[in-house]
């Protein structure tokens, strides 16, 4: 006797999930997920659910498909920006570089910038070397030049070889590669330090040892405030007076405007609604346009200014990037109804349910242990869905603009940032050794390439995945977790209305650390849950599931 079926299905917009379910037993019987064909609410979309669902009717021994159900499909396009942030305002002053990956010799030294060609024996005031020439040919002139009592305090090359021309001096000075010799030559005066490797630097960080060499007022004193800030967590640099100038930049982003004012004014800058954010009702955005593009009006939006976010926690200067990742949820053109083209691929009755979000709802309340009245929290790759026994917010954010956030803050790939955000990462000592976030060191279980050690890594698709070596994993640990605060847990916060037991649910609601990241947005006596759909669904298929059981009530 065939085994009756009805199937859930939930085209997303980035995942097509189905649950099969036993008509006599109401249980879940096969379920299964795919890549959503297409843009959801197209016929590409329907046609690959339908051929899910066929794939696991077959893994069925006996099956038979009798009906499906599907929600009305509203296509949402949610556009993920990230705009780096511009360069502080140093008035006259610039780095020329700043952490370079070799440096030579250790000191400090302030001078006029001169070719090396052009340096006078015995000279007078202090000068800083510029040189273009190879390791070869500088190494011994610039001996030379020393030996006659040159005032070379510092030397910059053009080429990476500083290593090669310090070891070759026989009067050690700082020495810096990779400069810009032609910025540098434009100088009044340029400051150079190089310190053991790892240490920070101590003069070109000293505001009033600039000052004094520079030979600068109080008036530039911001300036000089700025420029040092930079300098932070480097053990090299070379700065200069009087080089060719960078332009003041304006605020990054562009300008992102609110219901009130949706048409009008000069709207906010980004960073001023990354701070608002918080505090803002869903829909409070109405438009947003990146410097020098056109306005784009949204239902939705969500910015997280990463620099500022990392400045806050002092993360490492040089560990990535600055700027903003901005998620915009525009206004979905109305419900595409896909029961009638899944009833024509499929040839079994298919029901039309009320909305995704009540399905989401029912799915997730068979979860063991949880109340009626639950909120549901949703989190999908481009929204976070809040829905309450009353009400249902959608916003823009979710897991899309949580790896955007991270790419920006690690100055890394999307794709290596998807692995990096799920959880804790470690840090890899030896081929066969890593330190924990924690400090701890374990052995590993395979050992790993020469190439990763030293290299912060997380768990990926086939063992370690190198991320960075520009933070250590305590610090990424303390950063990861503000940027999903600042991301999901600023979601959650906006879309939550009242107290009550909150139910996370979605694909990202795998993620190690998101319930750590929802309780604390909620509310004194409220309690909280990672969904078990059905029991054994996990936390994703909620939706299926919940059009699975309406699919079952048209069966009996």
């Amino acid at each position: 006797m065939p085994l009756r079926l009805v199937a859930g299905v939930d085209i997303g917009n980035s995942t097509t999930e189905v649950v099969l379910a036993d008509v006599a037993t109401g249980e879940p019987v096969a379920w299964d997920r795919t890549m959503t064909r297409g843009a959801k609410g197209t016929v590409s979309s329907v046609r690959g659910a339908a051929a899910l669902v066929r794939r696991l009717v077959r893994r069925v021994p006996d099956g038979e498909l009798v009906s499906a159900a599907v929600a009305p499909l509203r296509p949402v396009r949610t556009s993920t920006t990230t705009v780096p942030e511009p360069p502080a305002d140093t008035g006259r002053f610039a780095v020329l570089a700043a952490g370079v990956a070799s440096p030579g010799g250790v000191g400090s030294g302030v001078g006029r910038p001169v070719s090396i060609e052009e340096i006078e024996v015995p000279g007078g005031a202090p000068v800083v070397a510029l040189v273009s020439a190879g390791y070869r040919e500088a190494a011994p002139r610039l001996n030379a030049l020393l030996a006659e009592g040159a005032p070379i305090v510092a030397v910059l090359l053009a080429a990476d070889e500083a290593r090669l021309v310090a070891n070759r001096l026989e009067h050690p000075v700082p020495v810096v590669d990779g400069v810009d010799l032609a910025a540098a030559a434009g100088a009044t005066l340029v400051a150079v330090e190089v310190v053991t490797a790892g240490r920070p630097l101590r003069k070109l960080t000293d505001p009033l040892f600039l000052a004094s060499g520079f030979g600068v007022g109080a008036e530039e004193n911001d300036d000089v405030r700025r420029l040092a800030r930079q300098l932070a967590d480097v053990s090299s640099a070379a700065v200069a007076l009087g080089a060719v100038p960078v332009e003041p930049a304006g605020p990054a982003g562009g300008r992102i405007w609110t219901r009130r004012h949706p048409g009008g004014g000069e709207g906010l800058v980004w960073a001023e609604a990354a701070r608002r954010l918080g505090e803002a009702e869903p829909g409070a955005f109405a438009a947003y346009a990146v410097d020098g593009g056109e306005r784009v009006a949204v239902a939705d939006l969500a910015v997280v200014d990463v620099g500022a976010l990392a400045k806050s926690l002092l993360v490492r200067i040089g560990a990535g990037g600055g700027g903003y990742a901005l998620a915009a949820l525009d206004a979905a053109a109305g419900p595409v109804p896909a029961d009638a083209l899944l009833t024509e691929a499929l040839g079994v009755p298919v029901v039309s349910a009320s909305s995704e979000a009540a399905a989401a709802r029912s799915g997730a309340l068979t979860t063991p242990g949880a109340p009626a009245d639950a909120v549901v929290v949703d989190i999908g790759g481009g929204t976070v869905d809040v829905i309450g026994p009353a009400h249902e917010r959608v916003l823009a954010g979710g897991g899309d603009l949580l790896t955007a956030a991270v790419a920006l803050g690690l100055d890394v790939t999307r794709g290596a940032a998807e692995w990096a955000k799920r959880g804790p990462a470690v840090r890899v000592e030896t081929p066969q050794l890593a330190t924990q976030e924690d400090g701890d060191k374990t052995f590993l279980e395979a050992p790993q390439p020469a190439g990763t050690v030293g290299w912060l890594a997380a768990p990926g698709p086939a063992g370690l995945l190198p991320i960075t070596v520009r933070i250590g994993p305590a610090e990424w640990r303390t950063f990861r977790l503000a940027l999903k605060q600042a991301v999901l847990g600023t979601a959650v916060r906006r879309g939550l209305v009242g107290a009550g037991t909150v139910l996370v649910v979605g694909g990202p609601a795998g993620d190690d650390e998101v319930l750590r990241v929802v309780d604390a947005v909620l509310p004194p006596g409220a309690g909280l849950g990672r969904g078990n759909v059905a029991g054994v669904l996990g936390h994703r298929y909620a939706v299926a599931w919940g059009l699975a059981l309406a699919a079952g009530t048209t069966q009996g």
